[in-house]
């Protein structure tokens, strides 16, 4: 039979919709072990999988089709146009498209938006179990576990203060506080059942044991502003929780405390990073009148670094106490963007991906939309989470199902009768 003629409801269809996140999310387990290829490889087949997706079931958007069909021609020219290696310039080329497939398969699944809800409460359940025994061996002493990196032949983690930072499943400390961040918005407007304040407060827990500072100044500015009527009840679990956690480790906290404010220095105030060098690049290029970009694979990304473009050098980049790091990009997006395919393929880009805004009817659907941009554009404005399939498919690809969905009966399907 056709498994397009089977009802929406059926587990057929719903493991369906969820191919990409299992492809995407159980590759990136492997990505620190000696199976690391599979992790690149699960990418690509999750994206050919959406591809495929959205022309079978032939549900275009037209907002997406008009701005696609504008950028486009920007994108193809960047693509041929690296004046240095044209093996980069498709490297980081194709990197662009990553958002774009995403929106038209969020489109597509659109209908879907209680299945989603119940992966994310999975998903939150399943990173809380992996957590607890990550730290548990490394409480217990142990010296190597399968998400520590390798940098020169040794192996190490992320620590603040002394305290690994909460990775999950996911093995990157950034990307387990976002998928919290935005896990705690979708639970705290659409899940209307019991333990309902218990997975809010393992999301909170999540995101502030990552210890991502732009995640957590993200949640800070989103509850000022969209929780305003909440903020003091959330406000009073944190700050009971930070109570707890200073009187049991004060000192740990204090190194904390020390941290953000040698971070705010050094990529605000006085700007000594590559990350703020990137944007005076940026700035130099808009100024400069660079319309159509430098071409792709030029700067930024990961095949700028790989095979070391000379633009780096013509623009006399400093990648200050940074460099040891190796880093594969200036974890900034927006200079790649704006060098690479120009003033004119930039805007026209963040307008493709922002175009799901572009309608006049708001409501409270459409205001979470806004959240999760939100979370996300100030993510990229320090990383490259806008090419990062793991960002986008627990960001941009709920937007279409939240616009589209109808929260009136408060009750999701696959919760009826649970309660």
């Amino acid at each position: 039979m056709n498994y397009l003629s089977l009802k929406k409801e059926s587990p057929i269809n719903s493991f369906l919709v969820l191919i990409p996140f299992i492809l995407v999310f159980g590759g990136t387990i492997f990505q620190n072990t000696s199976f690391s290829y599979l992790t690149t490889w699960t990418k690509m087949l999750s994206f050919a999988y959406m591809l495929a997706y959205v022309i079978i079931h032939r549900k275009l958007n037209i907002n997406l089709l008009f701005f696609s069909t504008l950028f486009i021609p920007f994108w193809i020219y960047a693509l041929f146009n690296n004046p240095y290696n044209q093996q980069a310039a498709y490297s980081d080329g194709i990197r662009y498209l990553f958002p774009i497939i995403i929106l038209y398969y969020s489109y597509s699944i659109k209908e879907y938006f209680p299945l989603l809800l119940k992966f994310v409460v999975f998903f939150v359940i399943i990173n809380l179990i992996v957590q607890i025994l990550n730290y548990y061996f490394w409480i217990m002493g142990a010296k190597d576990q399968w998400f520590y990196y390798t940098i020169n032949g040794v192996r190490w983690v992320n620590k603040t203060s002394g305290i690994i930072r909460a990775t999950g499943t996911v093995v990157f400390f950034s990307l387990f506080g976002f998928l919290n961040l935005i896990a705690f918005f979708l639970i705290h407007k659409y899940y209307h059942f019991k333990y309902k304040n218990i997975l809010l407060a393992i999301c909170i827990g999540g995101l502030f044991l990552s210890f991502s500072y732009k995640g957590i100044g993200a949640f800070g500015v989103v509850l000022a502003f969209y929780y305003y009527k909440q903020i003091f009840k959330i406000l009073i679990y944190i700050l009971i929780g930070l109570t707890l956690v200073y009187i049991t480790i004060p000192s740990r906290i204090n190194s904390s405390i020390y941290d953000i404010n040698r971070r705010i220095t050094l990529y605000i105030t006085e700007g000594n990073s590559a990350r703020s060098d990137s944007y005076r690049v940026m700035m130099d290029e808009i100024k400069a009148g660079n319309w159509f970009g430098k071409g792709s694979g030029v700067f930024g990304g990961p095949a700028s670094t790989e095979y070391k473009s000379p633009y780096y050098k013509e623009v006399n980049f400093n990648w200050y106490d940074t460099k040891w790091m190796d880093m594969s990009t200036t974890d900034t997006y927006p200079p790649h963007a704006f060098v690479e395919l120009g003033t004119i393929g930039a805007l026209l880009y963040f307008m493709l991906i922002l175009c799901p805004l572009f309608k006049t009817k708001i409501n409270s659907n459409y205001k979470l939309v806004l959240v999760i941009y939100f979370c996300l554009l100030t993510d990229m404005m320090v990383s490259f989470s806008l090419n990062n399939p793991e960002y986008l498919l627990f960001s941009l690809v709920f937007i279409y199902p939240v616009l589209y969905y109808n929260d009136k009966e408060r009750t999701p399907e696959f919760l009826k009768g649970r309660t």
